[in-house]
């Protein structure tokens, strides 16, 4: 039996699997001219998504007639990363949904949302044969469009990948693909939900300030019970939050997992991996409780 890697030997896996496609992204770079600037937990979700994007296309192929890979927020397909003053150009996600799945395995189309015009025309130079949805992915109009292909042949299976910088992404939205056969990968980013939360009972916010963020923090949970949670000003915990949105998501996908991510400083995030069960043995469920061991093991 083969001896179980560490959570550090696990990272180098996933490290080495983004920096083996650093010749390709540069040579993208020199094409375009423009990268997505971002901050170096944004490698951490990019070896996450590219992981489980093997895993998924590996089983999924097997098992249905035809597969989408669908991204909410797809940005401009490359990312600019930052770490000890030390810059890097990485494939985005969207990138890694062309690249990572192995030969035979590949995703049958690839539906990429962006809402700004500019990153939305690089990412149709960048991936002329996927299909570019330059709208709000929180918009009917997109949500159709996106249906539209899921239903337009029967045994098709999805894999969503939701991952907004903070409260852009609807509750709606995510329930409306979550109910259907297909998986999704949400990242909750704790950060902006919790500065926003604060705000609402801070006694520094304008009463106006106050409505808006209210407004979406119902439209991101899809009802008003974040209210239950007990205010941060009486110390309260950003994590009542999570757990809120987590169940909501289980209520669809009893077999999500949580994973959460840490950084220096306190900072973290949670990815859920909202997955429906197979038939028969469970190795597609089983490779992400073996990744949340691995990820949680380490900052």
């Amino acid at each position: 039996m083969p001896r179980r890697k560490t959570p550090f030997e696990w990272w180098q896996d996933r490290i080495s699997t983004l920096t083996g496609y650093k010749d390709e992204a540069k040579r993208l770079y020199s094409f375009v001219g423009s990268a997505y600037p971002q901050g170096y937990w944004t490698l951490l979700k990019l070896a996450i998504f590219a992981y489980y994007i093997d895993v998924y296309t590996v089983v999924a192929k097997s098992n249905f007639n035809r597969i989408l890979y669908i991204d909410l927020f797809a940005g401009s397909g490359l990312n600019e990363i930052e770490i000890n003053k030390h810059k890097e150009i990485l494939l985005g996600s969207a990138l890694l949904a062309e690249k990572v799945p192995r030969r035979g395995k590949e995703f049958d189309e690839i539906i990429l949302v962006e809402q700004d015009p500019e990153k939305a025309a690089v990412l149709k130079q960048l991936l002329p044969e996927s299909t570019v949805i330059n709208d709000d992915c929180n918009s009917p109009d997109t949500l159709k469009k996106i249906l539209d292909r899921i239903n337009e042949e029967p045994r098709t299976h999805f894999l969503a990948v939701m991952d907004p910088e903070g409260l852009e992404l609807k509750w709606s939205t995510v329930q409306t693909l979550i109910k259907l056969q297909g998986d999704s990968v949400i990242n909750y980013m704790c950060a902006g939900v919790g500065r926003s939360w604060g705000n609402v009972y801070s006694s520094k916010q304008q009463d106006s300030i106050k409505v808006k963020l209210e407004r979406t923090l119902t439209e991101f949970f899809g009802n008003n019970k974040w209210k239950n949670c007990v205010p941060p000003t009486q110390g309260g915990s950003v994590e009542c939050l999570f757990d809120l949105y987590f169940n909501q998501v289980k209520e669809f996908k009893q077999n999500s997992v949580p994973i959460t991510v840490r950084g220096i400083k306190g900072f973290h995030y949670h990815i859920i991996v909202a997955v429906g069960r197979t038939r028969g043995t469970q190795g597609w469920i089983d490779a992400i409780y073996r990744a949340k061991y691995q990820i949680e093991k380490i900052k």
